[in-house]
């Protein structure tokens, strides 16, 4: 039945910036709608309206033709919908069980009752083939255990709407394909999905409708069926884009990064590898591989128990941040919200905070704030960064350009390894155009990257080589020329490239 969910004439704008411009469409009862657009094209917003955390400024949202109030969280889950959030909304220190059930949760006599709670909690999980322990502690997890959490705590409300945001920014293949799976069966529960990807092939493999907005407006309603990823993108970017070719590679002989023997007892052995100046090293692997733990280890997150590592030819001891910064090291995490941006500090203190040594003077401790909205000047058009001032809280971005920022802070420092986990996560097609552009620049200046990618087509597409982890140890190092799904994934399996 359409007209299931009719949006009708939604604004919104921030600091007098509009983000919603006059959106309408409708959404059928039981099916997947996907909604599309660039970075500010004002997705995030609209289904923040939805869900009850922003409220319109002007137009209405109807279900089953009766107007609804969505003044909070709590009236968009009575209205029957629940929201994914590309950033989590989980609690660290509870855990998986209290944060499924944290609104509604089982008592007894008027008390908590913890052992239905769990039991309940691990009945749906396994509904869902996640395998996660009820009883520990989110802050625990991995970044692609805390999203299936947070998938679970939605559909534990039994909402009629169900919509993801971006819900495969941290997960492999596998687990893309079981959330798929996951999805249709709550179609066929007669649930309505609206999800939000940048992922194009995602999009044809679940949705059966495609809404596209650029720059707050709405472009155009189809069902997949008449749609290519080429119509998709031109729709969304105003205009086409070229297929993205194989860059040059600027690998060079001389390494600028030897690690050996590096190991943390139940995270990583024995690892041993040299990235050369630039050269961009991918490391590939199935959840829990230990790859993000061997990579945080050499930005000071993590101490190894054992190893080596040599920058520019010289042993170096990184026992901290500080060290790994000081020696031309950074980082870039895979959890914006959690470890990269400080969400109450402005756009322009987000950018400039870990340069600010840099910027002051010799004779003295002040900063002139000139030099700092210079440095942020210089970056926002590099970036192509979007937002209305430089005092905005961060907070107000949407994830792709607060992905930018963090990226943009990076660079302001003079670094000879760039260590990256999920740089494309949240990224739209026209901003990883952008971002691999720059990373493209980079290595031409003989920076060494080592990246983390979940996406073994952005892996394949943007890596010169590969180390792949099982159980952590590396099983596989495949240059480009090697590049194949399955190899990758066979020695990801332990397999040793055996298909």
């Amino acid at each position: 039945m359409s007209g299931f969910l009719e949006i009708k004439h939604v604004s919104k704008s921030f600091y007098g910036v509009p983000a919603l411009k006059d959106i309408s469409f409708t959404i059928a009862k039981g099916s997947v709608h996907a909604v599309m657009g660039e970075n500010g094209a004002g997705k995030s917003t609209l289904m923040k309206i939805l869900g009850g955390v922003y409220q319109a400024d002007e137009g209405e949202v109807l279900i089953c033709q009766k107007r609804q109030k969505l003044d909070n969280v709590q009236d968009a889950q009575k209205a029957g919908i629940s929201v994914i959030y590309q950033e989590f909304n989980l609690i660290p220190d509870l855990t998986v069980a209290e944060n499924i059930f944290i609104v509604n949760t089982p008592k007894k006599r008027g008390l908590v009752d913890k052992r239905l709670r769990n039991e309940k909690a691990e009945e749906l999980l396994k509904s869902l083939n996640i395998d996660i322990n009820p009883r520990v502690l989110v802050k625990d997890l991995s970044v692609s255990k805390k999203q299936m959490v947070e998938i679970a705590k939605a559909l534990s409300h039994d909402s009629e709407i169900i919509i993801m945001d971006e819900p495969t920014a941290a997960l492999n293949d596998d687990e893309v394909v079981s959330l798929g799976r996951m999805i249709q069966h709550l179609k066929e529960q007669g649930k309505t999905v609206i999800y939000i990807s940048h992922r194009l092939k995602e999009v044809f493999d679940m949705a059966d409708t495609v809404t596209v907005l650029r720059d707050g407006t709405y472009v155009d309603t189809k069902p997949i069926s008449e749609l290519t990823e080429n119509l998709i993108i031109k729709l969304m970017v105003g205009h086409e884009i070229n297929g993205r070719k194989r860059r040059e590679s600027h690998v060079r002989k001389e390494v600028v990064l030897k690690v050996r023997n590096l190991s943390k007892a139940g995270l990583f052995e024995d690892v041993s590898f040299d990235l050369h100046k630039g050269e961009i090293l991918g490391a590939a692997g199935l959840m829990g591989c230990g790859r993000e733990e061997m990579l945080s280890a050499l930005y000071g997150l993590i101490k190894a128990d054992s190893g080596q590592v040599w920058l520019d030819g010289e042993q170096i001891q990184i026992k901290s941040v500080k060290d790994a910064l000081h020696k031309g090291i950074c980082f870039l995490t895979d959890d914006r919200k959690e470890s990269g941006i400080f969400p109450l500090m402005s756009v322009q203190e987000n950018m400039t905070m870990i340069s600010i040594r840099n910027l002051k003077k010799k004779l003295g401790f002040y900063l002139r704030a000139q030099d700092e909205l210079a440095q942020l000047n210089t970056m926002t058009e590099i970036m192509n960064i979007k937002y209305s001032d430089p005092s905005q809280k961060i907070s107000f971005l949407s994830g792709g350009n607060q992905q930018k920022v963090l990226l943009g802070r990076n660079l302001l420092l003079q670094n000879k390894v760039f260590i990256m986990l999920e740089p494309a996560r949240g990224i739209d097609v026209g901003a990883k155009e952008e971002i691999y552009k720059l990373l493209h620049q980079l290595t031409e200046q003989g920076m060494g990257v080592l990246a983390v990618f979940s996406d073994m087509n952005e892996l394949i597409q943007v890596c010169d080589r590969a180390l792949v982890f099982w159980q952590g140890r590396i099983t596989g190092d495949i240059k480009s020329e090697d590049f194949n799904k399955e190899k990758i994934l066979s020695h990801a399996a332990g397999r040793g490239g055996k298909l």
